[in-house]
């Protein structure tokens, strides 16, 4: 794990390292490091954070799947952003993908972080007019008003932590939470506890991981060998 204080340091020997075909990166880095690399991606330059690394002739280009692998994962679970309402908790680069995939869609977006500033960031890069940024006390009104809700912090991968209380939840809800480990989170239980349709960010995780393969061997994914390789580990931290 790369502390912050890392972050630089790591990125240069990447870059010395000829032998490095690039590196996939998680939060909390993947806002600051779009600023240490040599390039970016289209979807990257977008969302201004960056989760795939690839290593071109001594470049470090940044890439963002998440965005990609948000919208297939929705798109799997079935669930339709068009026209609806939705929260985003948090404003770190998941979140961040994560409002650029549904604000073509979504009727109104709203974005709740601990840092408000960060939240007003976000929408004004990402240009969110209709919802928009909320401070943290305004969650129990969202909670209730939102179609769709969107868990992109660390909150409940600890397997305990829930980000609001469960009681809040509606049957009408359909709650994406984007931790993948551990497989259930107490938000995906608990909702799914109270009538809610919950999935987690496994499905995220390996659409992620499709799009970097392609990105770091210029080669098309095996889609059915990488799903099963992920339910096989899923399978293995569930039962042991």
């Amino acid at each position: 794990m790369v502390k912050p204080t890392e972050l630089t340091d790591a990125v240069a020997h990447m870059r010395a390292d000829t032998r490095v075909l690039g590196a996939a990166v998680t939060m909390p880095h993947t806002v600051a490091i779009s600023r240490l690399l040599d390039g970016l991606g289209p979807e990257a330059q977008v969302v201004r954070a960056v989760d795939t690394i690839s290593h071109r002739a001594g470049a470090l280009i940044g890439w963002n799947t998440d965005r990609s692998a948000f919208t297939l994962a929705l798109e799997e679970a079935g669930f339709q952003a068009k026209g609806r309402t939705a929260l985003v908790l948090g404003a770190g680069g998941s979140a961040r993908a994560s409002v650029d995939a549904l604000r073509e869609a979504a009727d109104k977006i709203w974005v709740v972080s601990r840092d408000l500033d960060e939240a007003r960031a976000l929408c004004r890069d990402l240009d969110i007019s209709s919802g928009g940024p909320s401070p943290l006390g305004s969650l129990s009104l969202l909670v209730r008003k939102v179609e769709l809700i969107v868990n992109a912090t660390p909150v409940g991968n600890d397997g305990q932590a829930v980000p609001f209380p469960i009681e809040w939840l509606l049957p009408s809800h359909f709650v994406f939470d984007l931790i993948y480990q551990p497989p259930i989170t107490p938000l995906v239980r608990g909702a799914r506890d109270r009538g809610a349709h919950a999935i987690n960010g496994l499905s995220m995780l390996l659409f992620q991981g499709l799009a970097a393969f392609e990105i770091w061997t210029g080669q098309p994914a095996p889609e059915a060998e990488m799903r099963a390789a992920l339910e096989r580990a899923v399978l293995g931290r569930l039962t042991s």
